[in-house]
């Protein structure tokens, strides 16, 4: 059972990093020209209306505070974008972690998302108890800003 844990952590370390989104808009500079419809170098808030993520960091990355993103304004929402993406799937990583290590909760019935640090879990499990318990855990984890428990009885 000890070599068993430390595998399927791995793994599961591995699965999160995986996802991570592989596209040319994840380097730098890549996806700007999507973006600048009107290809005048700049993005308007209505150009970056189309990437929820991207408009929702505009007015932090719009470092001159000319109403528009620059290149290098755009590789840096994108760069933080890609970092906040990273630190949720570790949070994820370690929330399942925690839920597998714990004893009475059956964790391969439970899913985890994260957002910005805010987790919900998901599923189905046997009694009250577990759900409460896997609320508790998951809260624990360091990183973890709430827990959405959407866990259900079966």
């Amino acid at each position: 059972m000890r070599i068993i844990i430390p595998l399927v952590l791995a793994a599961a370390m591995l699965s999160s990093c995986a996802q991570a989104p592989q596209s040319s808009e994840s380097s730098p500079s890549g996806g700007f020209d999507k973006y600048d419809r009107n290809s005048d170098g700049y993005l308007s808030p209505a150009e970056a209306a189309h990437d929820k993520e991207l408009a929702k960091r505009f007015k932090r990355f719009d470092e001159n505070h000319d109403g528009k993103l620059s290149e290098k304004e755009f590789d840096s929402a994108k760069a933080d974008q890609q970092k906040q993406y990273l630190a949720d799937s570790a949070i994820t990583t370690k929330v399942k972690t925690a839920l597998l290590t714990t004893k009475g909760i059956p964790s391969f019935s439970i899913s985890v998302e994260t957002y910005e640090g805010h987790v919900q879990l998901s599923g189905q499990v046997e009694n009250r108890e577990q759900i409460a318990q896997a609320g508790k855990v998951a809260a624990e984890v360091s990183g973890v800003r709430s827990v959405r428990n959407d866990l259900r009885v079966k």
